[in-house]
């Protein structure tokens, strides 16, 4: 059994596939749940009115949300560069490219948590130690959701709608994320005899996540982060508008923007994995109130607008995941070619 506060070995590809086994059944309950929900939204619209206007969307302008979603995923793929050249970090363009793709893989699991899991594979083809690189996930999570609430809080201002709530949305998320930004937090948690105990067995990994967190906690840093963020989520925004054009609503780009970013932080408050059914109803909602739609085109817009963000970046984290396993087969090779 291993001295208190030290490391344990690395992980290798079975573990590893073994720890994300873990998410299965988590991924497919949310797949089942979210076709219920487009289910349920398509039953408030009329079947076959939401399926007739889907069928009738010009593809062009339903291609243009899934190219814009994709164009900020490259957008944030800078920022993740960007902190791991702070952190002095370095990777092969390539490799680091996919394992920062595969991480949209687990988009779907409450909070993203899934992605600290996916991260090992950053681990693995860095030769650093994981906590040394964590904190680049926590960071990535935490400029998705600043770049949302900015967004959110600016339009929702502006339309003088939600405000309020999205303020206090805003704080409540907040707070759940300074436990991970900031080292002092963690100390204060070491004041309960049974909480110092508990993380005492990870004294080493905790010191070399702050190690690296603190070296992120820079007001550069975050406003570097923001000049990827901003643009990246106006994309994700966008897809909403040109998915409403191509049904023949009546959108406006500025409008969209605040639907979209205020469903996203009303999903995030839920915790439920890809905010499925919160984020969704909020759309079909909000779509309905702001163009003056029907049911049927508002449910048609928000299982289009769905498609082509949160379910298109985890077919694409999916298929960059079964390609980062390669990496895992190193040790493998080594050891072929030392036999030899």
């Amino acid at each position: 059994m291993p001295a208190k506060g030290t490391r344990k070995k690395e992980m290798d590809k079975a573990e590893y596939i073994g720890a994300i086994s873990k998410f299965k059944t988590l991924i497919v309950l949310t797949l089942v749940g979210s076709v219920v929900v487009f289910i349920a939204i398509a039953l408030l619209g009329g079947v076959t009115q939401v399926i007739s206007t889907i069928e009738s969307a010009k593809l062009y302008l339903f291609i243009a949300a899934f190219v814009l979603v994709f164009c900020g995923m490259l957008t944030r793929f800078g920022r993740w560069s960007y902190c791991l050249k702070t952190l002095k970090i370095k990777i092969p363009f390539k490799k680091s490219f996919a394992a920062y793709m595969s991480l949209y893989s687990m988009d779907i699991t409450p909070g993203r948590v899934g992605r600290i899991v996916a991260g090992y594979t950053i681990n693995r083809v860095s030769n650093s130690k994981f906590m040394k690189v964590a904190p680049i996930i926590t960071i990535d999570i935490f400029s998705d959701f600043v770049g949302f609430a900015i967004l959110a809080l600016i339009t929702s201002f502006f339309f003088h709608q939600f405000f309020w709530y999205v303020v206090v949305f805003v704080i409540l998320l907040s707070i759940s994320f300074v436990f991970l930004l900031h080292e002092g937090a963690s100390n204060l948690m070491k004041k309960s005899s049974f909480l110092r105990k508990l993380m005492g067995r990870f004294t080493a990994d905790i010191k070399d996540y702050y190690s690296s967190q603190n070296a992120l906690n820079k007001k550069n840093v975050y406003l570097r982060a923001l000049v990827y963020t901003i643009p990246a989520e106006l994309m994700d925004s966008l897809a909403l508008y040109f998915s409403a054009i191509a049904i023949g609503i009546k959108a406006y780009a500025a409008q969209s923007v605040f639907i979209y970013s205020v469903a996203q932080i009303f999903g995030m408050v839920s915790a439920l994995p890809g905010s499925v059914g919160v984020t969704d109803g909020t759309m079909v909602v909000l779509l309905r109130s702001t163009f003056h739609i029907s049911t049927a085109l508002s449910s048609a817009a928000t299982i289009m607008t769905r498609l082509s963000t949160l379910w298109f970046s985890v077919i694409v984290g999916m298929i960059f995941f079964l390609y980062t396993l390669r990496y895992w087969d190193a040790d493998k090779k080594k050891q072929k070619k030392g036999k030899k």
